[in-house]
This record gives structure tokens, sequence and C-alpha cells, in this order.
């Protein structure tokens, strides 16, 4: 029986149904709910640009992978407010050997998580293309001993062994793709990813649960977000972000994910999309739009965090012509039910053109202090010729207001992409990231460095080379579109791929501050 004559009998028919039951800166004024009311009067901003947002799952590891950020910068307003200058000060971190935590390979974009009441537990996942003829699948990796030994193991698949991804809802799908991470005080892992048909249009956004006591994700606890299983839809979920809510405060233990909704695949009609569970990722609520209606087909890369007090913080990308690009912010006080009108948190700025095989982007990674309730984004852009990293960060308890960008990378050679951050309970935060200053003139050589502030970004410590030896990317198409950092215990642990599409793997290694 032939690959599609198994997949049609398997996925379009009734079977399916007996394998497993379903389971300014002032954020004020008025609030999204399921009905929008009119959006404030917006700032002169530049057109949006519709024909630049992409996709960001890679469901095959022979896909064309639309390059993005390619197009020189062709004008457009200069920032808001110029840039600060960064303090650097104190002691780096001390670096711990490479850990390479998976035997498959090739492997891109990861992320992790470490468990809010063991500092030394941490659970990261990647998109791994080495089964099913180079379809991509989700390997998740757990270590008890603070990153010095690992487990692995893929998402759950049919049990006919035909290597179809089963999820609880009684589907099948051909590949997953973009895990995400998050870990809550009560011991829940959840990964949240995307499931595709990869023959036609059906896909999905689940999120796979291991329960307390437990190291397995099972089919039954793999559970639905929002799904399109029809071959026939026209909607599409695609690069997705998670996270709990570790506060004291009555919507504790809540899980949150934000991702970009397209309501048409072909054409840039995507919004930023929201959803919640507060039953432990069993059942999540409908979708609720995030980003503004005018933004329609011009955002992606969201992600969402979550303060001490319980605040719901969802920063995303807006895309303009001439390459010049935006962060926005849009906050919710109840528990993710309703949220603020989403506003500019970052000057127009240019987007990654650098020249490089593989894709890259400028979005944001966002962390909460959970000390001071302090909001931090992150970002790279290119204002000239070398990409840099950027920081900002609310300069009062709920993000009412944020700083002018300030620069973090201390060298400014070479260019700087996919930056993580984390923030640990004692405050401070960690920073990670992908830089080229050790090979200046191209952009397939790369490592990772790494930075800390223990004082809301007065003074980050200087960048430390967290690669013993720099990563060869080759000519790989991707390398991935983010990467992850955990914190806890005075250590972090930053994620990232040893070259992704040319033959990379999943690598860590654990930073202590000094």
């Amino acid at each position: 029986m032939g690959y599609e004559s198994i997949r049609s009998r398997i996925i379009r028919t009734g079977a399916i149904l007996l394998l497993a039951t379903p389971g300014t800166l002032l954020l004020t004024g008025p609030v999204w709910g399921q009905e929008h009311p009119a959006e404030a009067q917006p700032r002169q901003h530049p057109e949006h640009d519709r024909s630049a947002i992409f996709l960001t799952h890679v469901p095959h590891v022979n896909a064309t992978v639309h390059r993005g950020g390619m197009a020189a910068a062709t004008g457009g307003p200069a920032p808001a407010v110029p840039f600060a200058a960064p303090t650097f000060g104190g002691n780096s971190y001390s670096v711990g050997p490479t850990v390479t935590p998976t035997t498959t390979l090739p492997e891109g974009e990861e992320e992790i998580a470490v468990f809010p009441n063991s500092s030394g537990h941490l659970v990261a996942a990647i998109s791994d293309f080495s089964q099913n003829g180079g379809f991509n699948m989700t390997k998740y990796v757990i270590s008890a001993d603070n990153g010095n030994t690992w487990s692995e193991r893929f998402v759950p698949t049919d049990q006919f062994g035909f290597g179809f991804l089963q999820t609880g809802d009684g589907f099948f799908w051909l590949a997953n793709s973009d895990p995400t991470v998050a870990i809550d005080r009560a011991g829940y892992v959840y990964i949240g990813d995307l499931y595709l048909d990869a023959f036609d249009n059906g896909n999905g956004l689940y999120v796979n649960i291991i329960p307390p006591g437990s190291n397995v994700v099972t089919v039954r606890n793999t559970r639905p977000i929002k799904t399109n299983p029809s071959g026939s839809t026209i909607q599409f979920e695609d690069k997705p972000w998670i996270t709990v809510d570790a506060s004291s405060t009555v919507t504790a233990g809540n899980v949150y994910a934000s991702w970009s909704h397209f309501t048409n695949i072909n054409v840039g009609t995507d919004f930023i999309a929201f959803s919640r569970s507060t039953n432990h990722g069993r059942n999540w609520s409908a979708l609720q739009r995030i980003s503004l209606p005018s933004q329609d087909g011009a955002v992606q890369g969201s992600a969402v965090a979550v303060g001490p007090d319980g605040a719901v913080y969802v920063v995303y990308e807006v895309f303009y012509t001439g390459n010049q690009r935006q962060h926005f912010l849009a906050k919710s006080t109840n528990g993710g039910s309703t949220f603020s009108v989403p506003v500019a948190i970052t000057p127009v700025f240019t987007d990654l053109t650098f020249d490089s095989t593989y894709r890259k982007n400028s979005f944001a990674a966002l962390g909460v202090n959970p000390a001071t309730g302090y909001v931090y984004a992150t970002y790279c852009d290119q204002p000239g010729a070398n990409a840099q990293l950027e920081f900002i960060e609310s300069t009062a308890p709920g993000a009412t207001s944020f700083t002018a960008p300030a620069v973090i990378n201390d060298d400014p050679t070479g260019q700087r992409l996919m930056p993580a951050i984390a923030v640990d309970t004692a405050g401070t935060m960690h920073i990670s990231w992908f830089d080229t200053r050790n090979s200046p003139t191209t952009a397939a050589v790369y490592d990772i460095y790494a930075t800390f502030s223990a004082d809301n970004g007065a003074t980050f410590a200087p960048n430390a080379r967290v690669t013993a030896f720099s990563v060869d990317a080759g000519s790989a198409s991707f390398i991935g579109d983010y990467a992850g950092i955990a914190a806890a215990g005075g250590n972090a642990h930053p994620v990232w791929t040893s070259g992704g599409f040319n033959n990379g793997q999943l690598q860590t290694a654990a930073l202590k501050v000094q």
C-alpha cells in the first residue's frame, strides 16, 4: 500500500474517531475582547508590508525556506528616539562545557524551561528532521542534574507503526514544528507546537503535556489549542509561544499561548491570536485577537510573558515597507480575558539585511522580572553594516513606559540574531544570542554569546562566549527563527543548534553568575 493511500485511509476516514476521545507607551484605554472597539487613531507610520510576511514552519528538511530580511532598506522614517549608551562592568559568566543532549540530526529551532521548584531540573525541545524521510518532529529532552546528562524522546506517534504523529483529539499528522516550553509550579510541563498534514492545508496548534511525576508525553495528553484539520481549510496557525502564570495571584497556574493566525495562507491576512487554559492545558479558550485590525497581514513573531501580579503581556512585530519594523505590546490585567489596545514600544527600526543562506528575523524576546514587575524585551536590528542586539525595559512596574533601545553587544564586529531572555527568581536577567563577531566576513560561522544584569539593565556583565568552538552552518537554509534560555539557582542554560540543516543538533551549556 502506497504512502498516500495509507495516509488517506487513516487521516480522512471515520476510523480516527475510534482511536481517542477529545479530551505614548501607556497601556490604558479600551480593551480587546471577543469583539473589538474601534482602535485608537495611530501615529503616522510607513505603509504596512504584507508581502514580507512568511510562515515560519518548515515541514521538511528539503523545503524551500523564505530567507526574509534580504532586501536592502529603501528609506522609511528614522528611529523615533536615539539609542542609549550601554554600560558594562563586573564579572562575566563562568561557562561550563558544551553538552549535546540529542543523538539525531539535523535539528534547529529550540527552547528550554526550568522547573520553578527544582533549579537543576530542565526540559528543552527542538524540531528534529531525522524522521519519516525528512519531515520534522518535535524532540524533547529532560535533565535532572543541571544539564549534565539528558534523556531524549519524540512526541507520540501512531500505534500502527506508520510514524504518523498522533494527537488526543483523534487526528494523525505528518510533521510538527516550532516547539516552545513552559513549566508551572505544580510540575506540569507544556510543549506548545504546530502539527501539520504537509500534503494539504490541514494544521493545528497543540500542547504536549507532561504531568507531574512523569517524563513522557502521551497521545491523550497532546491537546488541541486551535485546529484546522480539514484539507480544504484556508486557515493556518503559525509561530506559537507558550508560558505559565507562576505568580501567587488568583490566576496562578493559568497557561497562555500566543501565535500568528493566518486566515488565508496564500495572502498576507494574519493577525496575532491568544488563548488560555485554566485546567493545566486540557481545554483552551476560543481564539482571541491581540493585534490591531489595521495591521492585519503585516504581523509576526509574537511572544507572551506573565508578571508577578498575574498581568499577561504579548509582544509582536509589525512589518512596514522599506524593510522597516516595529514592536507592539498588549497587556491583560484579568488573566487573559481581555487586553489593552496594543501600543508601540520601540521606534521604527531596520530589519536584518546581512547576507546569509539561512532565514533571519528581528522578532523580540520578552521577559518579566518576578521581583520588580519590570518588563524587558530584546531584539536585533541593523541600522548599518552590522546587526546589533537591542534592549528595552519598562521604567516602572506594569509596562507603563519603555526606555530607548540600548545596544548590549559589547563588540560591534559581525552580526547578531535570535536573542533569548530569562529572568530568575532573584530578579537577575539573562540574555543569550547568536553572534558572528569571531567570523565577521561570513554569517555561516557563528557563536553563542550571553550576558546578564542584576540591576534592571543599568549594568550588563561583559559578553561571555558560550560556545567553545564556532559553529559552521555551511550553506544551510534554516537554523531556526528563535532560540531559548532558562535560568534559576544562579545558573543560566541557553540552547542553540550546532548548524541547523548543516547536520546541526541541540546543544547547551551551564552558565554560572560569578
